[in-house]
């Protein structure tokens, strides 16, 4: 006998009202004797129900045509695409599932699974809802009217065509600027979209000036685009910070490495100003006013040079804080300033062994046989035969810290001054200590000194660079205007105008290499 085709919704549902139907004829009055005579023969005469086991109502309803491998972009940061596989039914993505076991790559920390959350379980789902947009909509009232008309995609295109084609005939290509648009549209939706602007020749909006995601002040202050060590890492810690960021319900592939850590005996502090997923699994929430997290660090800094915490070793070695600035006129001393048509980016320090200057290492930041002072001021001749005063930057960084005593910062931070002080004290004890902080000072208006100032707490006591030891952010190199350099005149194809380009870059990335510069530094410059 042929099955019918029902949904498990449907199944239930009569399921319910044929029970609740027999349910209420158990409370009706009886019947008289002829009509209940009547009512048996027509039960007689009707057919059986046309359903088959309701297993097997059950079981079609989870059935597919076909699987796919997938993941979701971007959602939980760096170390994202998890595995998937992507089951489809009639045309449609019937639900995903986690698809693959990752071995363990190193049998002293804890392996990476499970990978892929809830919040990838659950993204088909985005993909049908309900408001979701399914075709163009053109607005035929007021603005905020909310009065809109449906439009078929043919026509929808053809005027935004004929929109394109005005703007670059009557005013040229620098009359389109492409918005990407929150979506982040660095994946392969994202492909049309680059590829029309190279071809038209048109500038794209910066994903940094847009969203506001990429870490700038890591960016600006270490001059590397990705040095986040793995997740796992985090199992080596003893001190790890969640700050500016809630990793257990935005990066929750990775968040098991912070509870395995702090089974394992990390101290765990996070730094926020509600009680998020993260914060209750801490051995310590430090509430905070928003927005005053560069305060903040400012304060735990005064506290570390104040008591003397400091990592001396790696500051002087690692760190800028040992060059020397003229206080005339602000600046780093250059060997430009000591001799004359000396380049720009020769620094200075002044070695306590010799008791003079000596250039700051190029190649490698190795001391050898100089010592530099980390504090003090000197009385130096230029080239010129001027006599000015020199001061490193640690001197002038622990006069600018005065004002950010843990007393004063309570004020603006709202963090208990004996909390500022613990906290700068655990940090500097800390044998590895790990920062985590997400896409969230960058943000904020002057947010890159939030994060400037989180580095230099870390830099300070010497949490760079060790197993272990570090920050987790993810900076990306997104200058403002940078698309225009991706782009040919307009007189030439894409492909002619990118090899043009890279032969104008050529000798200047050369040059750069020789003067010891970074591929980043080269880039910026």
């Amino acid at each position: 006998m042929p099955q019918p085709s029902i949904s498990r919704r449907r199944f239930l549902a009569g399921a319910g009202l044929t029970a609740l139907a027999l349910s209420l004829s158990r409370l009706a009055p009886p019947a008289p004797a002829g009509r209940r005579g009547r009512r048996r023969r027509r039960r007689a005469a009707s057919p059986a129900p046309a359903y088959g086991d309701w297993r097997d109502v059950y079981r079609r309803a989870w059935t597919w045509d076909s699987i796919h491998k997938g993941t979701h972009h971007v959602n939980c940061w760096y170390q994202r695409g998890c595995n998937w596989n992507v089951y489809v039914k009639d045309g449609l993505v019937l639900r995903e599932e986690q698809a693959a076991t990752y071995e363990q790559t190193n049998s002293e920390v804890p392996d990476f699974n499970p990978r892929g959350c809830q919040k990838g379980a659950c993204y088909s789902s985005r993909l049908y809802g309900a408001g979701r947009l399914r075709y163009p909509l053109k607005r035929v009232g007021e603005r905020g009217a909310g009065k809109w008309k449906r439009l078929s995609w043919p026509e929808a295109l053809g005027e935004v065509a004929d929109l394109v084609i005005d703007a670059l005939t009557e005013d040229g290509p620098g009359s389109i600027v492409w918005d990407q648009g929150t979506a982040n549209t660095s994946g392969c939706n994202g492909v049309g979209l680059h590829r029309t602007g190279f071809v038209l020749d048109t500038p794209i909006l910066n994903v940094n000036c847009e969203v506001g995601d990429h870490h700038p002040g890591a960016l600006a202050t270490l001059g590397k685009l990705s040095f986040s060590g793995s997740a796992d890492e985090m199992f080596y810690s003893d001190l790890i910070l969640v700050w500016g960021g809630n990793p257990v319900y935005t990066q929750i592939p990775n968040a098991h490495f912070l509870l395995e850590a702090r089974y394992r005996g990390a101290h765990l502090v996070c730094i926020a100003p509600d009680l998020s997923a993260s914060a209750i699994h801490a051995d310590r929430w430090v509430p905070i006013r928003p927005g005053t997290d560069a305060a903040l660090g400012l304060a735990l800094a005064h506290v570390i040079i104040d008591e003397n915490l400091l990592n001396q070793a790696f500051v002087a070695e690692q760190t800028d804080l040992p060059l020397l600035v003229r206080t005339d006129t602000q600046k780093l001393l250059r060997k430009a300033d000591m001799e004359a048509g000396g380049p720009g980016d020769v620094f200075y320090v002044w070695d306590e062994a010799s008791g003079g200057l000596r250039e700051a290492g190029r190649r490698s930041l190795a001391l050898g046989d100089i010592r530099p002072a980390l504090e003090g001021r000197f009385r130096i001749e230029t080239a010129g035969g001027k006599r000015v005063e020199v001061a490193t930057v640690l001197t002038l960084l622990t006069e600018r810290l005065a004002a950010y005593t843990p007393e004063a910062v309570e004020q603006t931070t709202g963090v208990a001054a004996p909390v500022i002080v613990e906290l700068a004290r655990r940090i500097a004890s800390a044998k590895a200590a790990h920062l985590v902080t997400q896409s969230n000072f960058s943000k904020y208006y002057h947010g890159i000194e939030m994060e400037r100032a989180q580095i230099l707490v870390m830099a300070l006591c010497g949490h760079l660079g060790r197993k272990g030891a570090g920050i987790s952010v993810f900076p990306a190199m997104t200058i403002a205007g940078a698309s225009s350099a991706l782009v040919s005149s307009g007189s030439l194809s894409p492909r002619a105008g990118a090899l043009l380009l890279a032969a104008k870059t050529a000798p200047r990335f050369l040059a750069g290499r020789l003067r010891g510069l970074t591929d980043e530094m080269i880039v910026r410059e």
